[in-house]
């Protein structure tokens, strides 16, 4: 019988081939050894693709057309991550070719036709490095391949004898000027209970948790591994293109400033909960679309502090930006806000989203008083503002003729403190049936200003709410959480403190004798006010 880890590869490997229909590479098959591709596989790629442009390529360099493209290939790894020219294609010779095709949005993409031609393949147990005297291959448990470029690197243990802990050490111990440790954009490490993902192998501190809770659970077969969410889902094709297409962030250098640091640039890619979120709202929002018309809905994220929020909302901000109605090329939100308070507008919100440079031109931050109209004129994709804006902003798409048309979403940050007064009277009552009285607003009252001017499209609107501790008031309002990241996962995850584990009581701290604690008779000299105090509770209980 195998040992368990060898067992554990196998069925991977077997369930890759099975359910995905990946197909498995020998090392042979890899023959730029240096930068870990397979050349017959993209070149085959871009000639089912790309026939024209290799064409246009021949006819000034012949025969040596397929050198050209690997030499500027190499020669732009030097600079550039793979994962980005994936993204936005190679330069060659004044012509450009596509490595792979992203999953088509709307029904005039290119790669409608084009995507199922990506090919994804998978080498188990990759070799690598020059062979020591006395010391056997080095390897990696999995590579996988897009069109014969390493995109990711898995590791993986079994309980029985290694922990995901000694996967991620053994990522961090690699000679990484080796191309392979360079090359993909996610490197994943798991056990058969526990996965971590980093972009960058080179540190302990850059591998995160990356599973699905407190504890996963196989979701389609009891017989599976608990990590079979990893080899079924993360490794899914759908789901390995998506984050070369949207989810990969390349947060640019930052120069020395007063008091932060030089700091490199690097490669961000989003923990499970953040990519589940995005994706479960984009599905169900297309969905309802699809089956009313309208993109009337609400929804709570219960995400706990050190969940990521800010980010989670500048990717949900992205992907409603580039979502489509289903088999057009019209977009499905014309525009989205993000309200925040003015602290978190001035710092976080402002700072992660100027990371997400891809969307420099389509994001508007309103700092100043005449931005916000300038902004909603333009019909900038993406605002961000204060929530005391959402009354004037509901006004406006209902007074101005041109902009009552829109579709609008509100990404609003931290929900609960948003419930008392305009605001969670503005979100609250466009869902309000007309002819339901609303027994919390007075008549006359602002709100219900608002209420008339905006319950005539109130389908128009789609809320989505992030909190780290809804109150029964945000539930009555939003529903029920439409996904949730605990407090406990934040905290077993290393991500905030628990401070309660952390609390004394006076009692404990009062009867607490350490070694450095004065005799018993000089006690009350050195602490008076507590002697007393337990001098006025013994006379009282026993008089």
């Amino acid at each position: 019988m195998p040992p368990p880890e060898i067992k554990f590869q196998k069925h991977i490997a077997a369930y890759l081939k099975r359910e995905h229909g990946y197909t498995v590479l020998e090392q042979g098959e890899i023959t730029d050894t240096e930068h870990c591709i397979v050349e017959d596989n993209l070149w085959a790629f871009l000639q089912a693709t790309q026939a024209d442009t290799i064409q246009k390529l021949a006819e000034d360099y012949g025969t040596d057309a397929r050198d050209e493209v690997f030499k500027a290939l190499r020669k732009e790894l030097e600079r550039t991550p793979l994962w980005m020219i994936l993204r936005h294609g190679l330069p060659v010779r004044g012509l450009k070719f596509l490595l792979f095709y992203p999953k088509p949005r709307s029904a005039a993409s290119a790669g409608a036709e084009k995507y199922p031609q990506n090919r994804i393949t998978f080498r188990p147990h990759f070799y690598f490095g020059a062979v020591e005297p006395g010391q056997a291959q080095k390897e990696i448990d999995f590579v996988f391949f897009l069109n014969g470029l390493p995109i990711v690197a898995l590791e993986v243990k079994h309980e029985a004898n290694q922990n995901v802990h000694d996967a991620v050490a053994q990522f961090v111990a690699r000679d990484h000027s080796c191309r392979i440790f360079q090359h993909p954009f996610l490197f994943l490490a798991a056990d058969t209970s526990d996965v971590m993902a980093a972009t960058d192998p080179r540190r302990v501190e850059n591998f995160r948790w990356h599973n699905t809770g407190l504890k996963n659970a196989p979701l389609t077969n009891p017989n599976e591994y608990p990590v079979e969410f990893l080899y079924r889902e993360v490794l899914s094709k759908d789901q390995l293109l998506e984050a070369l297409s949207f989810f990969l962030v390349r947060v640019p250098k930052r120069e020395a400033e007063g008091d932060k640091q030089e700091r490199a640039a690097f490669t961000m890619f989003p923990r499970y909960h953040q990519a589940r979120l995005v994706r479960k709202v984009a599905d169900d929002i297309t969905a309802h679309f699809t089956k009313t018309g309208d993109i009337g809905r609400k929804y709570l994220a219960d995400h706990s502090a050190g969940s990521g929020k800010t980010l989670s909302i500048c990717w949900l901000a992205d992907r409603l930006h580039s979502l489509y109605k289903p088999d057009t090329n019209d977009k499905l939100v014309d525009i989205t806000f993000i309200l925040t308070d003015r602290k978190s507008l001035d710092t976080n919100i402002r700072e992660d989203m100027a990371n997400f440079t891809h969307l420099k031109d389509v994001v508007g931050i309103a700092k100043k008083a005449d931005d916000l109209p300038r902004f909603l004129k333009e019909r900038k994709p993406i605002i961000v503002t204060t929530q005391q804006k959402l009354a004037w902003v509901l006004e406006e798409l209902q007074s101005k003729p041109e902009l009552k048309s829109l579709r609008v979403a509100f990404l609003i940050d931290e929900a609960h403190r948003s419930q008392e007064g305009q605001m969670g009277a503005a979100i609250r009552l466009p869902f309000r049936k007309p002819t339901e009285a609303d027994e919390d607003t007075p008549e006359e009252d602002i709100e219900e200003k608002i209420a008339k001017v905006i319950r005539e499209h109130d389908l128009n609107q789609l809320f989505v709410a992030f909190t780290a501790t809804p109150s029964p008031d945000t539930v009555s309002l939003f529903g029920a959480p439409f996904d949730s990241y605990t407090e406990e996962e934040a905290i077993t995850e290393g991500y905030i403190v628990d401070v309660a584990a952390s609390i004394i009581s006076y009692k404990t701290l009062y009867n607490l004798h350490c070694h450095f604690v004065p005799p018993k008779d000089e006690e009350e000299k050195v602490y008076p006010i507590c002697f007393t105090v337990r001098k006025v509770v013994m006379v009282f209980r026993f008089d």
